[in-house]
């Protein structure tokens, strides 16, 4: 008896289910069926982004390894200065490039179907993200000038611009959102509450490039709050009801978009960018021995006598370091892999921290 009690009660809860799905199909009308037909998965654009991501964030650090170091005393202290502050910059826009990625790990969490529209605006989104280390570069050759900065927040406000174009698409199409937001009857409040967090960040580059032209260190300063954004947020949430008491939020606030440090994150999307950076340096230094170690035919005949081998023997330090880099990258690789075998869920908290050790991994090639 007990046993059909229970299947009963499955049963009662799956026609319920059904019962919403249907009313939500009979409102949808015949052109919006046409394009729920054209709908994907985001499985492939998600892995693209990740990939592109991963990349972009990466390649940062060359402009950093083709910093040359003179043997001259007063040069080398001007260049070391100047190699300091690409680290420092470097290592502030890979935090900055991870936290755009991770705001995209969120919004397709809400978002679980593409379309064509959708696909091209990521698309946008990502050739914004890949013109950043171009304003990197500026910004680290010359850091006293503003116009770096203007450019990079520049490309981070459009990108929070085309988010939110993202969110209202969506949103306006309720059979691309995951199945909760689907059958809530408070998607505008999901909406809302989602403009509301995508648009933080790009704020705070707007009022880092206003700030650029009055005292642009303070613009740096600006920049390096939007990786701790989240958790300031949460302090300053923990002073206010410790002030004047805990303040009631609306249950659905809690499940999307929230600022907590256990809000998950998609463990398989950080698995795949950090898989990305690790393969991006490991590789890295095989760049530079095909730009810079091979030997010109002319040279190889003039004081070689021909001979390829005994050239080649002139480069074997760079050969090593290659093979070493790429086996303690290896190693790292398969450490981060071993970890994340017992990590059931990703959170927020755990993304940063990946992220500090994913930026310090990048600059294993210096």
């Amino acid at each position: 008896m007990g046993e059909n009690d229970d299947s009963d009660i499955i049963e009662h809860h799956v026609e319920e289910e059904m019962e919403k799905k249907g009313s939500l199909l009979e409102s949808v009308g015949p052109s919006d069926r046409e394009a729920h037909s054209s709908t994907q998965s985001s499985h492939r654009l998600l892995a693209y982004s990740d990939a592109l991501i991963s990349i972009i964030a990466t390649v940062m650090i060359l402009p950093v390894a083709h910093t040359k170091v003179e043997d001259n005393e007063e040069l080398r202290e001007s260049v070391q200065l100047l190699l300091t502050t690409k680290i420092a910059v470097y290592l502030m826009t890979f935090l900055i490039v991870t936290v755009a990625w991770a705001a995209h790990i969120r919004l397709f969490q809400v978002i679980v179907h593409i379309d064509d529209c959708l696909a091209l605006l990521n698309l946008a989104c990502m050739m914004l993200i890949t013109f950043l280390p171009y304003t990197f570069s500026l910004m680290a050759t010359f850091p006293e000038n503003i116009l770096g900065i203007l450019l990079f927040c520049g490309c981070v406000m459009v990108i929070g611009v085309i988010q939110s174009v993202i969110v209202l698409y969506a949103f306006s199409r309720p059979f691309l959102l995951n199945e909760h937001i689907q059958i809530s009857e408070n998607r505008a409040f999901y909406k809302h509450h989602i403009l509301k967090v995508i648009m933080r960040v790009p704020i705070m580059c707007f009022l880092a490039s206003i700030f650029s032209f009055i005292f642009f260190q303070l613009s740096y300063a600006l920049l390096a709050i939007v990786i701790f954004l989240p958790y300031i947020s949460q302090g300053i949430k923990w002073c206010r009801s410790k002030a004047i008491g805990q303040v009631a939020e609306s249950p659905d606030s809690m499940l999307f978009y929230t600022y907590l440090p256990n809000e998950p994150l998609n463990k398989e999307r950080v698995e795949a960018f950090s898989d990305g950076v690790y393969a991006i340096v490991a590789t890295l230094l095989i760049l530079d021995i095909c730009e810079d170690n091979v030997p010109d035919p002319a040279v190889v005949q003039k004081q070689f006598g021909g001979s390829l081998i005994a050239a080649l023997q002139v480069y074997g330090p760079e050969y090593l370091a290659y093979f070493g880099s790429f086996a303690t990258v290896g190693l790292l690789w398969f450490v981060h892999h071993s970890l994340f075998l017992h990590v059931t869920k990703a959170t927020r908290f755990m993304g940063l921290l990946n992220t500090f050790s994913l930026a310090f991994v990048g600059g294993l090639p210096l």
